[in-house]
């Protein structure tokens, strides 16, 4: 009654390296990173005499750490050149910045469970080349006899499904995501943004739920997956409601500190993605979380690029933070 297969292929151990490019405009804050990419079983290396030139509009701008005036619509060009690489380039346009003309809450109480209706008006409807994506932050302030606070903050995943009878509707697709901290895609920090397309749209209303059923189906896919904290399918690429991670404000046990009562507050923060930005993204959270391919059942998936002569992307996103709210004692 078993059954297998197998899709045996070569990894050709050859080529040259290239240059890694990332390149992030996020609300005016331009990072750049650079790093050697080795093909498999070459050795390791480094970049020397690192180059880097940026343009907007055709206009080459330094680069200070700070952010620069960036507006709708501008042109970026980002060039880097290394000693003994060819140069290699990206191009993308600033996104316009999302409006939110209204954002409105409600406590629903279904079967058991309690949840918290989220509705954002933007102001238009989005079309579909266009996307999105959010960062949802809830801060405890946890108070102790003796006057002691303690913060403890949290990433949330948006859900859309309330009840066991809806979740027939459950698609993994409304749950992409990759860790973005607002200069680098991808990298170790627990701050997921779940990408956001037209299809969550009902007009231009973007309605989700907070502590929603399918958190649960997300918990226990979480849980049947292997390698430790590494998200929904491993990759090290966290996904889901993270939950407090090391360092002040996390409750440890043994605490004999007696709790007096806690304030909740939630802040959201709505971005508008370039196309790169959006594409990278998604083929970043498909070669980490596909979990058939890491199972060896369907082909892997590959990381997709704009990058001109060597690897990465270069993108832009604008945002707008809302909150924080206070939507129970």
């Amino acid at each position: 009654m078993l059954t297998a297969c197998e899709i045996p292929f070569e990894i050709k151990q050859e080529g040259e390296p290239r240059i890694f490019l990332q390149g992030v405009a996020d609300n005016g804050l331009v990072t750049v990173s650079a790093l050697y990419a080795t093909p498999i079983g070459g050795e390791q290396g480094t970049l020397s005499g690192l180059k880097t030139v940026f343009s907007v509009n055709g206009k080459e701008v330094e680069l200070h750490g700070s952010p620069i005036p960036l507006e709708e619509g501008d042109q970026l060009l980002l060039e880097v050149s290394a000693d003994g690489f060819e140069p290699v380039s990206g191009s993308t346009i600033v996104p316009p910045r999302p409006v939110i003309t209204d954002i409105s809450w409600e406590r629903v109480q279904v079967d058991t469970i309690d949840a918290t209706e989220i509705r954002m008006i933007l102001d238009h409807a989005p079309a579909e080349d266009e996307y999105y994506g959010i960062q949802i932050l809830r801060r405890d302030d946890i108070m102790f006899a003796g006057g002691d606070v303690e913060t403890v903050l949290t990433n949330l995943t948006p859900g859309y499904i309330l009840t066991a009878a809806e979740s027939g509707s459950f698609d993994l697709a409304d749950f992409i995501q990759v860790n973005y901290n607002g200069r680098y895609l991808g990298g170790p920090d627990y701050q997921p943004i779940t990408l956001i397309t037209n299809k969550q749209f009902d007009g231009a209303l973007y309605k989700f739920y907070l502590n929603s059923f399918d958190a649960s189906i997300l918990d226990s896919i979480r849980d049947s997956m292997p390698g430790g904290n590494t998200g929904m399918a491993g990759g090290d690429i966290v996904s889901g409601d993270v939950g407090p991670g090391s360092g002040p404000g996390t409750i440890v046990p043994g605490d004999v500190r007696i709790p007096l009562g806690v304030e909740t507050q939630y802040s959201f923060t709505f971005f508008r993605l370039s196309p790169e930005f959006y594409l990278y993204a998604k083929a970043l959270f498909q070669s980490n979380f596909d979990f058939l391919a890491n199972m060896g059942l369907i082909p892997a998936n590959f990381t997709w690029s704009n990058v001109h002569g060597g690897l990465g992307f270069v993108g832009a996103v604008t945002s707008t933070t809302r909150g924080p709210y206070k939507f129970e004692n």
